[in-house]
This record gives structure tokens, C-alpha cells and sequence, in this order.
């Protein structure tokens, strides 16, 4: 790898918008991975530069930075580069911010250009500063205050800032506070900060369009993904800068928001201060869900030119898949076809790929693969919230940089033993993205555990502690040995203010590969945060050493406790409470009980491997709603359903089918019966519809008397798929 000698400290760039390949980069100064050189410079933040139409005049802008590494001395990069006419700038001052637009004066320090306190930068050029003798703390807010006393022009800027910046009247840089200053959530010239830590492995650049920008996660906050990417490496003791070259509504073969990926490569990746990884994000999400998109063979060319340009400047690129993006207005389904297309790539043995970001695995509804978990979406269906964008840093694996990242185990070293009650606070040691991950930090009961998990001491019977402050999105897991395969009753202890009658918020069980155990459990309002009570639900677990996880779709209440029984009757409805009628039944949410009990199969494999973990055949369904159906029926075959029916009486049960048997021809026949046996709706015919996902309805009468029963779907032969029943 070649070593570039450190560049002048100050200089103005007047080529850079001509040809971004002249940018002063020091992109390869280290060695490998784990051997740092120095003194050199390493970006600690950055954004990308694009045009705006704003303009300044005798104003002071303090902008706040949010850094991910430290450094015993700063540098700051101010660009013109979409500027229209040269720029002064004078009295730029950099300090640690303490709130709001103030500084901690003490720490105020002036920043000088080749000695001066004034720079003029040409249109496109690039100015950086000389060496400030200033201590950057990791994931610290850090002021840089800039004058500029006459007409500036259209500036540079970056406009996804999602921070609250200043701008004042007149010349106020080395002010403690600016009284009375305008706000904006832009930056504007400032591009980067840079800093010296004699530690540093160097950087990673996260490129990509507005999931890396920051879109959608709360403002002020710094929750963009590779700002929590940053609290990951700093908690694991690597010295590792992460840049976030984001721009919103960037594309991969078009320029969007500004030049697309390729157009920028050099200056926003190559051309970073010790820049060793790049993450390409999401970008092609954009290109996929234009007018006119392009196909994924298009996209997957150019995401192959980006690897051979890092590659040949000694850069790792570590490959993103795509987020879903289904229900946003600009998902179609050859858009759709085109991020299986990449992910497949990305997924691949032969992509040239160092590393593989799974944002889509991270991200999507095990039940609805090409949306996001609820949980996850900011409700455009395009942009993950806070918690989904934690979800994305999470899938981050840290061994890339060199960093051996904390193994998952028990608390204590033992398995929890079901049936048993698990306490919550115990869950696996391993850390944030590991064992658990959490988007607060507001616990008063945390000298129990040290990772800053939201513990409490609870007053429910019993005593110890109590999780709370919980959030949708954040999740806990438990090492847990199951002693005998079946059905288990999970009662959770639940608390939570909100007015009795009331839902104070929801969760479920899952196990490691994501699948829901045990359907949506709702945690009641109870009145108070320490006014507890019990809610039940059915999973179905198989023998043995586990992890299960639970899973808060929603906050607004506190978990003391999981305690897991066997279900000695055998049979139970799946998620605990009976399915509705009037109401639709998803096929896939038989009972709990297993085979001979819940529902008979001719052979003890899923074939379709999803969802449920015993021998019923579920597959992922191509029918309206998406989620899961049934396939390799065959005669004999049936499966049970508690249902509780709201009005006794005859109505009309509605059944989503699909066979690859040619339209106009049988494919298959089913009924309703009573567990005893006796047949409800009669014979009834199922279509051929020409494919095994080319979906249609149809209907057979059922009386049914009042309360809480059971119904069996039989099967009387097979050939056809099933998805659901609607009473």
C-alpha cells in the first residue's frame, strides 16, 4: 500500500471543480489495518458539497458538527466549489459547543489560512486551514464560526444537515452565545473537519443518497446511521473516522441532488483525509424508483466501475443490498425486480465486494420481505426511522476495520431454563447491535449492568428491575435452553401508564432468525409505570439451546418478566388470543400445538422454510397484502383455527386461492369441518388460475354458533395454494 507524504497544512484548490481527481487527498496514508501513522490527518465529520441559491452578506454562520473520533489538533475544509464568484471569509474560529449556539469560550481557538485570518477561495476552489492547536473529543459538538463581510453569492452548501445552525448580523465569531441569531438545518462551506490522533486506523466514507444522509431520523439528535456507526466503533476502541457523504435524492446513473455517485467518486470517497473503507449505501434506490428505470444489470455495471476505482486506489469497498421500499410512490414492480437483482450481486462470491452491508436483511418485515418492519419505517415506506437506521449501523459487522467485535453469551454464563421465568434485565452480554439494542440512555437503575440499557428497580412482586423507556424498534435477547419441544405459554409482566382500557403499546417474541413466535402482544394501559399485570401469548419452540428476542414494536410501557409453561392441553390459538369472526385469517396462523394436534402434514419438513418452524409448508405469498401462504397440499391434510365468533348465524367465508392447473379446470377441493368432523361449507372447488401466486377468490357459506370455537380447514386433495379466509 503507498504511503503519501503528508500535504501542505493550507492551500487553496482552484482546480477542484474541474477535474475531481486533483482534489489534495491523503485518501492511502496508512499502512494496514491495526498499524496507524502519524502525524496525519483523518476526517472526524464531513458532508458533501451541493449548490444552493442562499447568499450571505456581513454575517456570521456558527455551524455545529457532530465528530466521531478525537484528535489532539483540528483542521477545517471550506469549499466554493458550486460558487459562482470568489469568497472571503474571515475570523473563522473553532470551540466546543456546549448548547444552543453557545460555546465553552475556554475553548475558543482562531483558525488561520497559511497564517492569515482571512482567505479568498475562487469559484470551485477548496481552502484548508493550518494545524488549530484544539483538543476534538469523540462524539462531541464542536463550533465553527466563520465570517463573511461582503457578498458571497450563491453558496456551497449541504442541505440535509438535519441540525439546528446559526447565522448572525455582523461579525460575532468568538461570541459565547449569538443572541438573537436566525436558524437553518443546512451547512453552508463547510465540508469537513479533520483531525490528528496518533491511534487512528483511518477513516470509512459512508456514500450514499438519503437513508445515509440522515432523512427521516430526528432532527438535533444525531441518529443518522453513520453517526451511530460512529458510537459502535468508539464503544468497540476503534479509532476509525466515519464521514457521511450522503446527499438526498442521489443517484447511481443519473445526477440527482447533486453529481451522481460515479461524478463525485473522487472527491467525496477517494479525496477523504485517511480514507481506508467505503460503504456504498443507497443510491440505486433512487435510479429504482425513477420514471424510467433502469434494469439492475445497468446498476450492478456501475456499482462494479466504483469497486475497480477503490480498488485500484487501495480503498476496501464494502457492498450495501437495498432497503424495501414497497408502498412509496415510487416503487414498481421492475423497480422491485431490479433491487433483487443487486442484492443477489451484492450477495455474491464473484461481486469484488471486501464486505457486505446487509441493510435489507436488517430492515425488512420477515412477513412482508419487500417492506420495512413497521417498527423501522418512518411511514414514507422509503426512509427507516431512528430505529431502523440503528438497525442499518448494527448490520455493520466491525470486523471489517480490523476490530473483534464482542461476543454474544448468556448473562451469568447459564442458558435460562424454560420452562422458567426470565427476568428482562438479564439479557445476553455482547452489547449495543449484539445483545440488545436500545435508542435511549435514561435508565436509574444502571449500576446493575454498565451498558446504559434503560434498567429501573420495579415494584412488581418480587422486586429487582424493570426495562423501560422503551421505544419501537429496540430489542433484548435471551440465551434460553428449552428442556422439551412444543407449546408454551409466555405471560409477560407489563406496566404502563397510560388510562386502564386503554393500549399502552405492543411487542413479540422472536427467535433468531427473525420469525414472529408469538404475534402481536398488546401491553394494556395499567394506570401507572409500576401498576403491574399479566398478558399471555403461545410460541412454539423446539428443544434445546436458543436465543429468543424480544421485540418492542412500539414503546410506552415497562417489561418485568417473561415466564414460559408448557401448554398442557395441546392445542392453543397462535399469538394467544383467538382469530376474530367477522375478520380475515391469514393461513399461516393455525394453531400451536404440532403435528396430530394443530394440523396434520404428510412430512415433517417445511418446505417453503418460512415463518413457522414445524412441518406445515409455508412459502412467501405473491397475493395482494404479501405475508405468507401454503403450498404442497395434498389430500388428507388439515390444519386447526380458534376462532370467536362475535354473532351466531350463516355468512358468507371467502378463501384467497391460487393453481398452476390451467383456467377453466379443477385444481383442487377443500372444506370446513368441526374438529368432530362435520362439514360446514361443503365441498368446495378450487379453481385452476394458470400459477402458483396468480391469485383469486372463492366462496362457500358456513353457519356458525356464537363464542369461542374451533374450525379445521380440510384438505380433500391436493394441487392449489392457500393464503387466507375472510368471514
Amino acid at each position: 500500500m503507498t504511503v503519501r507524504p503528508a500535504l501542505l497544512l493550507a492551500f487553496v484548490c482552484a482546480a477542484c471543480a474541474a477535474d475531481p481527481a486533483e482534489l489534495p487527498a491523503e485518501s492511502n496514508q496508512f499502512g494496514s489495518v491495526g498499524q496507524a501513522l502519524a502525524p496525519l490527518w483523518t476526517g472526524t465529520w464531513a458532508v458533501s458539497p451541493q449548490s444552493s441559491g442562499t447568499t450571505f452578506n456581513g454575517q456570521t454562520l456558527r455551524q455545529i458538527v457532530h465528530t466521531s473520533i478525537a484528535g489532539s489538533a483540528a483542521r477545517v475544509q471550506l469549499s466554493n466549489l458550486f460558487g459562482n464568484q470568489s469568497v472571503v471569509i474571515r475570523d473563522v474560529h473553532i470551540a466546543q459547543r456546549t448548547s444552543g449556539s453557545s460555546i465553552n469560550t475556554a475553548s475558543d481557538r482562531v483558525v488561520t489560512f497559511g497564517g492569515q485570518t482571512q482567505v479568498t477561495i475562487p469559484v470551485g476552489g477548496l481552502a484548508v486551514s493550518d494545524s488549530v492547536a484544539f483538543a476534538v473529543s469523540a462524539l462531541s459538538d464542536v463550533a465553527v464560526s466563520i465570517f463573511l463581510p461582503q457578498a458571497t453569492g450563491p453558496a456551497t452548501s449541504h442541505g440535509q444537515g438535519s441540525q439546528t445552525n446559526y447565522i448572525a448580523t455582523g461579525d460575532v465569531s468568538a461570541n459565547g452565545t449569538l443572541s438573537g441569531a436566525g436558524t437553518t438545518g443546512s451547512y453552508f462551506f463547510l465540508t469537513n473537519l479533520d483531525v490528528q490522533n496518533t491511534s487512528s486506523l483511518g477513516a470509512v466514507v459512508t456514500l450514499g443518497a438519503s437513508i445515509t444522509d440522515g432523512f427521516g431520523s430526528s432532527f438535533d439528535a444525531n441518529r443518522r446511521w453513520p453517526n451511530d456507526l460512529a458510537v459502535r466503533l468508539v464503544n468497540a476502541g476503534a479509532v476509525v473516522g466515519v464521514l457521511n457523504q450522503g446527499i438526498n435524492g442521489n443517484r447511481l446513473l443519473a445526477d440527482s441532488g447533486g453529481p451522481s455517485a460515479p461524478h463525485r467518486f473522487d472527491r467525496d470517497v477517494l479525496g477523504q483525509p485517511g480514507v481506508q473503507w467505503v460503504i456504498f449505501s443507497d443510491d440505486a434506490i433512487n435510479d429504482l424508483g425513477s420514471s424510467n428505470p433502469p434494469t439492475g444489470d445497468q446498476l450492478i455495471t456501475a456499482i462494479s466501475g466504483l469497486i475497480t476505482r477503490a480498488h485500484q486506489a487501495g480503498i476496501k469497498f464494502l457492498c450495501s443490498t437495498l432497503t424495501p421500499f414497497q408502498g412509496s410512490g415510487g416503487w414498481t414492480t421492475q423497480g422491485e425486480t431490479g433491487r433483487g437483482q443487486i442484492n443477489t450481486f451484492v450477495r455474491g462470491a464473484s461481486s469484488g465486494c471486501d464486505g457486505v452491508v446487509d441493510q435489507d436483511v436488517a430492515t425488512h418485515d420477515p412477513a412482508n420481505p419487500t417492506r420495512f418492519l413497521p417498527a423501522f419505517d418512518t411511514g414514507d415506506h422509503l426512509h427507516p426511522n431512528d430505529a431502523g437506521l440503528q438497525a442499518i449501523a448494527n448490520a455493520v459487522n466491525l470486523s471489517f476495520f480490523g476490530v473483534t467485535p464482542p461476543a454474544e453469551g448468556p448473562f451469568g454464563g447459564t442458558a435460562a431454563a424454560i420452562p422458567g421465568t426470565v427476568q428482562v434485565e438479564n439479557y445476553d452480554t455482547g452489547g449495543q447491535g449484539v445483545a440488545y439494542n436500545v435508542s435511549t440512555v435514561n435508565g436509574t437503575a444502571n449500576s446493575y449492568r454498565t451498558d446504559g440499557v434503560d434498567l429501573e428497580n420495579t415494584s412488581d412482586t418480587g422486586g429487582g428491575l424493570n426495562i423501560g423507556w422503551t421505544s419501537g424498534g429496540q430489542w433484548f435477547r435471551y440465551t434460553v435452553n428449552v428442556a422439551t419441544a412444543g407449546a408454551y405459554n409466555v405471560a409477560f409482566r407489563v406496566a404502563s401508564a397510560t388510562a386502564v382500557g386503554s393500549n399502552g403499546g405492543s411487542l413479540h417474541l422472536q427467535n433468531a432468525a427473525g420469525t414472529n413466535l408469538t404475534g402481536t402482544v398488546n401491553a394494556p394501559g395499567t394506570g401507572g409505570w409500576q401498576t403491574w399485570t399479566t398478558v399471555n401469548a403461545t410460541a412454539t419452540l423446539p428443544a434445546g439451546q436458543q436465543v429468543l428476542t424480544v421485540f418492542q414494536d412500539t414503546g410506552g410501557y415497562n417489561l418485568n418478566s417473561l415466564t414460559f409453561t408448557a401448554v398442557t392441553s395441546g392445542e392453543a390459538p397462535f399469538g394467544g388470543t383467538p382469530w376474530p369472526i367477522p375478520g380475515t385469517i391469514q393461513i399461516e396462523n393455525y394453531d400451536v400445538g404440532g403435528e396430530g394436534v394443530a394440523y396434520h402434514d404428510n412430512d415433517t419438513a417445511n418446505s417453503g422454510g418460512k415463518y413457522r418452524t414445524d412441518g406445515v409448508d409455508i412459502e412467501t405469498t405473491g397475493d395482494t397484502g404479501g405475508g405468507f401462504n401454503i403450498g404442497w397440499t395434498n389430500a388428507g391434510e388439515w390444519l386447526k383455527y380458534t376462532v370467536n365468533v362475535a354473532t351466531a348465524g350463516t355468512r358468507t367465508v371467502s378463501f384467497r386461492v391460487a393453481a398452476a392447473a390451467a383456467v377453466g379446470t379443477t385444481a383442487g377441493r377443500i372444506h370446513i369441518q368441526t374438529p368432530s368432523g362435520t362439514n360446514l361449507t361443503g365441498t368446495i372447488n378450487v379453481p385452476g388460475t394458470g400459477g402458483w401466486q396468480t391469485y383469486t377468490t372463492v366462496t362457500a357459506n358456513i353457519t356458525l354458533p356464537a363464542g369461542q370455537q374451533i374450525l379445521e380447514l380440510f384438505e380433500e386433495t391436493g394441487g392449489f395454494n392457500l393464503n387466507a379466509m375472510t368471514f
